[in-house]
C-alpha cells in the first residue's frame, strides 16, 4: 500500500511539471485546482505629451495689497466699510471725530498770523520792509526764528495734515479685510485699521525640495485645488522661485493663480508643477507591477496575458512613462493583474 501511495504521488508530480512546460501551464494548475480563470481590466497604451509632477502644499497670498493705518489720534466716529466689501482707491474707509482736529488747526493758525505780525515788526527793526523781495535770506531767515513765526508755521501745517488725515482712504482697489475697530473706540495707530486685498494678485506659496530645483523654471504651469474645494481645479504659472536654500532644504516658490475667484488669503492649498516632457508611451501607473524587482506590465492578447519586462520613465499621479517593453496600442492590463503569470488565460 505504501508502494502504491508513492507511486500515484510521483505521476501527480511529473503531471505537474510537463504541464508546467507547456504554453498553458499557470492555466493548467489552476484548473487542477479548479480556481477561475481571473477577472481583469484594460487600456490601450498611447504615445502623447507627457508631464512630469511635483506635488506640494502652500497657501494663498496676496501679490498686491494695502494695510491702512490710522495717522492720526481720536476718537473714531464712522467706519463706512466692513469686512469683504469692494472698494476703489481713494474711496472712504473710516474717520475720526474731526472737531478737535479742526480747532487745533483754528488755533495753530491764529499763532501763525500773530507770529507773522512779529516777524514784521523784527525786519522793520532792521530797517526792511516785509514785502520786499530784497531781503537777504540770513535776515529773514533770523527774524523767522527770534519771532516764533517759523515754529508756528510748522504747528499749523502739522494741525492741517491731522484734519485732511482724520478721514481714511483706500489707497488701491480690492477687497476690505481684517477690519477689528468700531465706532466709538480709540484709533489705534500701532496697528492696521485694515487690509485691502487686490483679489486679481492672489497666488500661492508654497515649497520644493533642493533636488527638485532642476525641474523648475518661470512660467511652468501649475494646478491648484482649495482643500475646502477640491473638486475645482485652478491653473496658474510661476512667477518667482527663491534664490535661497533654507536650513530644512526647502526652497520657497510663488506662482499666481489665474481664475482665484472664491479663493481668500491665506487658504490651505494644494499644488502641482507640471512640466511638459517629450512624447512617450504613457500607461497608467496601475499597470506597472514587481517580478524578482524588476517592473513588468502585462500585455493582454486574446484572452491571454503576456509578460513584458518594461524599462520606465518619469511618472505623475496619473502615469507612467514607458521607455522599453509596450508599444502604442498594446491592450494593456490595468487591474487584476497582481497575481498573473506570464500567459495566464484572463477573461474581460
Amino acid at each position: 500500500m505504501i508502494h502504491t501511495k508513492y507511486t500515484y504521488l510521483l505521476i501527480v508530480m511529473a503531471s505537474a511539471c510537463t504541464s508546467a512546460g507547456t504554453e498553458d501551464d499557470a492555466t493548467a494548475i489552476a484548473q487542477q485546482l479548479d480556481e477561475p480563470i481571473p477577472q481583469v481590466e484594460t487600456c490601450v497604451a498611447h504615445e502623447t505629451d507627457f508631464y512630469g509632477e511635483i506635488v506640494s502644499n502652500g497657501k494663498a497670498v496676496a501679490d498686491r495689497f494695502a494695510d491702512v493705518y490710522w495717522e492720526v489720534d481720536g476718537q473714531i466716529s464712522e467706519v463706512a466699510v466692513k469686512n469683504g466689501s469692494t472698494v476703489v482707491a481713494g474711496q472712504r474707509l473710516a474717520s475720526v471725530e474731526a472737531f478737535r482736529l479742526a480747532r487745533a488747526m483754528e488755533s495753530a493758525k491764529a499763532s501763525m498770523e500773530n507770529s507773522r505780525l512779529s516777524m514784521y515788526e523784527v525786519l522793520i527793526g532792521q530797517g526792511y520792509s516785509p514785502d520786499s523781495a530784497n531781503i537777504p535770506e540770513k535776515v529773514r531767515e533770523l527774524a523767522e526764528i527770534k519771532s516764533g513765526f517759523r515754529q508756528a508755521q510748522g504747528s499749523y501745517r502739522s494741525a492741517e495734515y491731522d484734519l485732511q488725515h482724520a478721514t481714511l482712504t483706500a489707497p488701491i482697489g480690492g477687497i476690505v479685510a481684517n477690519i477689528t475697530e468700531r465706532p466709538s473706540n480709540r484709533a489705534q495707530r500701532s496697528q492696521p485699521f485694515c487690509r485691502i486685498i487686490d483679489p486679481r494678485s492672489l497666488c500661492v506659496e508654497f515649497t520644493v525640495i533642493e533636488n527638485e530645483l532642476p525641474l523648475l523654471r518661470e512660467g511652468n504651469e501649475v494646478l491648484v485645488r482649495a482643500f475646502s474645494m477640491p473638486e475645482r481645479e485652478m491653473t496658474g504659472r510661476i512667477t518667482e522661485v527663491n534664490p535661497y536654500v533654507e536650513k530644512n532644504g526647502m526652497v520657497k516658490v510663488k506662482a499666481h493663480i489665474d481664475d482665484s475667484n472664491g479663493v481668500y488669503e491665506g487658504m490651505n492649498l494644494s499644488v502641482k508643477v507640471r512640466r511638459k516632457l517629450t512624447r512617450h508611451i504613457v500607461v497608467p501607473k496601475t499597470a506597472v507591477v514587481m517580478r524578482s524587482g524588476k517592473p513588468v506590465v502585462f500585455v493582454a492578447q486574446g484572452h491571454q496575458a503576456q509578460w513584458r519586462y518594461v524599462e520606465t520613465g518619469d511618472e505623475n499621479s496619473e502615469g507612467i512613462a514607458i521607455l522599453t517593453g509596450v508599444n502604442a496600442g498594446d491592450s494593456v492590463i490595468v487591474s487584476g493583474n497582481t497575481s498573473l503569470a506570464h500567459e495566464s488565460k484572463v477573461t474581460y
